[in-house]
């Protein structure tokens, strides 16, 4: 039988109004590291974590996240102060990660968005890492005319009772680089298989990534955990999900994404 999922970093699901009032941008952590997934994977870049996430309970979905970004141990920036913060760490040609929980709730990083664009000709590339439920931010986006600076991954999620994916809002597919789903070889989960608006996609010409699901035994804390750690990672599982992953991409002509972090052991 597959392993019970380990649940780890429970929140509390938040309204998509909930920012609506807030005069900060709420970081869980900033780190530079290695993209480790996607599109730009192997690229050095300034991640990030912005706190909060529609789907924080993990009770309704993502119940398989391993990130930890609540909201009651995050930090409040001004827009001015969270670009120093992240200037302190970036290294020239290092790329910009914006991820969560959900980014695309907190409106306020278009102020941030804003900054780069304003300092710059040539800003650094953004990418947002979302989950595609939040249309309002890239209407927000385009009325600035911000959204051609954005790059977009949508990881869409998977929900709990219906056993199946969500469909991503069309606004925010319409401005998405590239879809990221989480795969695993359990055939009980809704994560075993890409669903058919996503292959459809993908025969569209939509880069659409497979990334296998790293099986955990225990909860951990912080950003780094290793594959090579085996009180962490249950090998043997995690091992099939890889192969199962590769096997997947290869019958659907999608592209693999491994979390190359967790060979390198890094955030």
């Amino acid at each position: 039988m597959y392993p019970s999922i380990v649940i780890m970093n429970a929140d509390v699901d938040l309204k998509s109004n909930h920012f609506e009032h807030a005069e900060g941008i709420y970081v869980s952590s900033i780190f530079r590291t290695i993209q480790g997934e996607g599109k730009w994977a192997g690229y050095p870049a300034v991640f990030i974590r912005l706190a909060g996430c529609n789907f924080g309970s993990k009770s309704v979905a993502c119940n398989s996240c391993d990130t930890s970004f609540q909201l009651d141990k995050s930090t409040a920036y001004t827009a001015t102060d969270l670009f120093k913060a992240i200037e302190a760490h970036r290294q020239p040609n290092d790329i910009l990660v914006f991820t969560g929980g959900e980014p695309t709730l907190q409106h306020n990083l278009l102020d941030l968005i804003q900054i780069y664009v304003s300092q710059s000709h040539t800003p650094p590339l953004m990418q947002i890492e979302t989950n595609g439920t939040q249309p309002s931010f890239f209407n927000k986006a385009k009325e600035r005319h911000l959204v051609n600076y954005i790059r977009t991954c949508v990881s869409p999620k998977a929900l709990i009772k219906a056993n199946k994916y969500a469909k991503p809002s069309p606004i925010v597919l319409k401005f998405t680089d590239f879809l990221k789903f989480v795969i695993t070889s359990d055939e009980t989960s809704a994560h075993h298989t890409v669903p058919d608006w996503g292959l459809e996609l993908a025969a569209k010409g939509m880069r659409v990534y497979v990334s296998p699901t790293a099986v955990y035994n225990k909860p951990y804390a912080g950003e780094v955990s290793s594959i090579w750690d085996s009180d962490l990672v249950n090998k043997d599982e995690t091992s099939k999900n890889y192969a199962y992953a590769a096997k997947y991409a290869l019958e659907h002509n999608l592209l693999l994404s491994l979390q190359t972090h967790l060979f390198v052991g890094i955030a």
